[in-house]
């Protein structure tokens, strides 16, 4: 496989991502049967099709193909990726205006709660232990849809997810003290990178939004930089093709905080420091946990045991220093946080195998039944990341949110920035023969260089 149908490939996959999250936002809150399935079948294909593109990378550089079929069918898929990167700028227009008649720059939760925890940060106040959802939801004029929900209190007997009656109902008693808040999480549940990385931000009055967007920019500067210089028009444009990248970024999304210390340390996990690099991702949010494994694996095989250990040092010191500030004013309360998404009785919710349960495509499996799926899947792609170690060293970008998607909560998220982690893999390729006229010659689009026409 050359680089060229590899970027290609990771491209479209995004692209794949991005119609599929379209899906998801509309069938989450009208389940249909058909939604169900593009959906939950999208986003397994988008993801077997990034791991394929990360296959055998250690191998040597096929030539570039230029018969007249397959260059035809490379300006074709470059063509659609050049599209998709027209439509990822077309998002990024977008940023200054208000998109809907409900917007808000509080998409979620986690961007509400991150910014509340910052402001008592600020204000010298542990944030785990005393943040109130009540007050932070009404200086903000938010309701309960932009909450987690959790299946005690008035619903414990809720089969699926709460109506938003239901869900308006019990805010309304929570929010005048008529009870005690059981269905709603009320805490910050991230470590706390994920709120100290924005402390001057909110001090500035800015909106976090657009911090998370320049994060994603860095992260997609990095690749550049570690990128050999002909193969940098075609990873921007891949990049900008996999618009579930910049679309869901811009739709709201404080995960671009973790990924970027991650890609850094994948990019650079040679370096003594990537260690340092990862122990902030993982200090940011638990999805980056994930990917350690593969990541020690890594290190284990290019630099010994010894090393892969204190490197895992490292990160686990880095990961201490930075949550102990936080951690100290009330141990329980922080544990209780960086726990909740497995220690709370969450709804089931995702875009994975539970989306089909979800949406009467078969039956809504128990919790446990779906937890010994992402387990089972877990040791799967372990062994396999352990046997592919050599041939295929970057596939543990892909692999690692593959067993997600098996958890009974598969949300959309953890899925839409793997492109952005395949494309730092691809980045790492050695330099061969890619001088820029071979790769238009072979058929590739740019939007920053035209084809190459065949000589004659």
């Amino acid at each position: 496989m050359t680089i060229l149908v590899r970027i290609a490939a990771v491209s479209v996959a995004g692209a794949i991502l991005y119609f599929a999250g379209i899906v998801n936002s509309m069938v989450i809150y009208d389940p249909s049967r058909s939604g169900g399935i593009a959906v939950s079948g999208s986003v397994a294909a988008a993801l077997l099709l990034i791991a394929a593109a990360l296959r055998g990378t250690s191998a040597p550089e096929r030539r570039l193909s230029t018969p007249r079929r397959d260059r035809l069918l490379m300006r074709g898929a470059w063509g659609f990726i050049g599209l998709m990167a027209l439509v990822s700028l077309a998002w990024v227009y977008g940023v200054p205006r208000q998109r809907g008649f409900d917007w808000t720059p509080y998409h979620n939760d986690a961007i509400v709660l991150n910014e509340c925890a910052a402001e008592m940060i600020l204000a010298g106040q542990a944030p785990y232990a005393s943040l109130d959802l009540f007050a932070c939801y009404q200086a903000r004029g938010l309701g309960p849809d932009r909450t987690t929900p959790l299946r005690r209190g008035l619903f414990a007997d809720v089969p699926i997810y709460p109506t938003d009656d239901e869900l308006d109902a019990a805010w309304e008693l929570r929010s005048r003290g008529e009870g005690q808040n059981v269905e709603f999480v009320f805490r910050p549940s991230y470590p706390a990178v994920s709120f100290l990385a924005i402390v001057p931000w909110v001090a500035a009055g800015w909106d976090t939004n657009v911090f998370y967007l320049l994060c994603l920019f860095a992260a997609m500067a990095l690749v550049l930089v570690r990128a050999s210089a002909p193969l940098r028009p075609w990873l921007l444009t891949g990049m900008l093709g996999a618009t579930s990248l910049v679309a869901f970024t811009v739709g709201g999304s404080a995960d671009l905080l973790y990924a970027l210390p991650l890609v850094g340390a994948w990019l650079w996990r040679e370096r003594w420091w990537s260690g340092i690099l990862y122990g902030v991702a993982a200090a940011t949010k638990q999805i980056a946990w994930f990917y350690a494994p593969f990541l020690f694996l890594q290190w284990l095989r290019q630099h010994g045991l010894r090393e892969a250990l204190r490197r895992s040092a490292l990160s686990a010191a880095v990961f201490v220093t930075l949550d102990l500030p936080l951690l100290l004013p009330d141990p329980g309360a922080w544990v209780a946080g960086v726990l909740t998404p497995v220690s709370e009785p969450m709804f089931p919710r995702g875009a994975g195998l539970v989306f089909l349960g979800t949406n009467g495509v078969g039956p809504l499996l128990p919790n446990a039944t779906y937890l010994a799926l992402e387990v089972a899947a877990f040791a799967v792609v372990l062994w396999i990341a352990w046997r592919e170690r050599e041939r295929s060293p970057e596939l543990g970008v892909a692999l690692a949110m593959m067993p997600l998607y098996f958890a009974h909560r598969s949300l959309f998220s953890y899925f839409f920035l793997v492109p952005l982690l395949a494309f730092a893999a691809l980045a790492r390729q050695r330099a061969g023969a890619w001088a820029p006229e071979r790769l238009q010659q072979a058929g590739a689009l740019t939007v920053f260089a035209a084809p190459a026409r065949k000589r004659r």
